[in-house]
């Protein structure tokens, strides 16, 4: 048997043996020894589908059983042989992994990020908004596509972005195209720019892992550079609780090798009452910028006013948070930037912040301080003490006030 002419792309390895007129094609395959099997045979011009199968490469019983299958199919063609080279070469290629590179120092290389929309979206990283329903994290993300896409420099959000213009594909695992396309409207309305702009969009079911290979297609084809999801659970599926859904849905992201944004729900821890990303924490890990979105707004209001909290960050130092103000009518959706203070979101701002701002209607003890901000007391005399050694506050009896410039 003379051996095959290989193609390898993005998740899959194509086998030609012109000879047998036979190919086949090895997909979502992994080192465990699984993948997913399609064989081919030339027919004229094009080709007859003789049998897929996803079956573990290992398993010497389901190997011999699918030659015995395709046996009965193509007679003259050694199928023991075939799946051996393909099992063996099959393994070798999944386990072989990116080549090793020699990293010399740089004199231009520094620490400064690069970001496709500066504080949120690292260039070429993954991202993650996560927060309840109802945090308008979605509405969120389609600003932020708007932005980067236009690109929109001058928004008045003090989000920078890229100068360049870059294509967006949004996944949706949660609504459909004509409810996208009306908020997606709306939010190009609350802009006021006349001039529309479209935005590749797509309806999700599979995974991202099982919807690399199209993903990689429709990259290559659309040159998208941000790639928006919505949202984590039925975009990584399983036991979210366990490690295997998170890093088989990085190992997708870092194929793509694009900036990211993924929403995802949110979990509390019930002892520290912490709000992380509903999963497992290596949800958290992978990600290299994570960000926790909250919202206040009353029943019946048409202002709903949300906090953007950076609670992870890989490549630059945490983000002070930020705050927007969302704007509702029948047909647009407006943003503008909010101040977070006296709001019912201000305990996201720093424990100095408000400090500071409650002090301002006069000194008080370190206890009634914690007690006002709902805050531990032992971090707010610390914070106080900080203050103090930069001349903010000063410390008079049993009280702390602010200092008098």
């Amino acid at each position: 048997m003379n051996k095959p002419y290989i193609t390898e792309g993005i998740g899959f390895i194509n086998y030609a043996w012109t000879e047998l007129s036979l190919r086949i094609l090895a997909e979502r395959y992994d080192d465990n020894g699984y993948a997913e099997l399609s064989f081919f045979r030339k027919n004229g011009a094009g080709e007859d589908l003789l049998h897929t199968t996803r079956a573990n490469l290992l398993a010497t019983p389901t190997m011999n059983s699918l030659a015995k299958r395709l046996e009965k199919n193509s007679t003259d063609i050694s199928w023991s042989d075939i799946l051996t080279y393909v099992t063996g070469k099959t393994i070798e290629i999944a386990r072989r992994g990116e080549p090793v590179e020699t990293i010399w120092p740089s004199e231009g290389d520094d620490l400064t990020p690069a970001y496709l929309l500066e504080p949120i979206l690292y260039l070429n990283h993954p991202t993650v908004i996560f927060g309840d329903y109802g945090s308008l994290k979605s509405l969120l993300a389609l600003v932020i596509a708007y932005i980067a896409q236009l690109p929109y420099l001058d928004n008045g959000l003090g989000l920078t972005t890229l100068e360049e213009s870059i294509h967006c594909l949004y996944l949706d695992y949660e609504d459909d195209s004509s409810s996208f396309r009306k908020r997606w409207s709306a939010i190009q309305r609350g802009f006021g720019i006349k001039a529309s702009m479209p935005i590749e969009y797509r309806r999700m079911t599979s995974t991202i892992a099982d919807s690399i290979e199209s993903l990689e297609r429709i990259k290559d084809d659309k040159d998208i550079k941000l790639l928006i999801i919505d949202s984590l659970g039925p975009a990584a599926r399983g036991n979210l609780n366990e490690p295997e859904p998170a890093i088989k849905y990085h190992e997708a992201l870092r194929k793509l090798g694009i900036t990211s944004l993924t929403l995802a729900h949110c979990a509390k821890d019930q002892l520290t009452r912490k709000r992380t990303i509903f999963g497992s924490v290596f949800f958290t890990n992978l990600a290299r910028s994570v960000w926790e979105c909250k919202a206040e707004q009353e029943a019946g209001e048409d202002e709903a006013v949300i906090s953007l909290k950076h609670t992870k960050a890989n490549l630059s130092r945490l983000s002070p948070p930020l705050g927007y103000k969302f704007t509702f009518t029948d047909n647009s959706i407006a943003i503008a930037k909010a101040d977070l203070k006296g709001t019912g979101l201000s305990g996201e701002l720093p424990l100095s912040v408000r400090i500071k701002d409650l002090l301002r209607n006069g000194a008080m003890p370190v206890n009634d301080i914690a007690a006002a901000l709902e805050a531990n007391g032992g971090s707010v005399k610390t914070t106080l003490n900080r203050l103090a050694k930069n001349e903010v506050t000063v410390k008079v009896g049993d009280s702390w006030g602010l200092k008098v410039l």
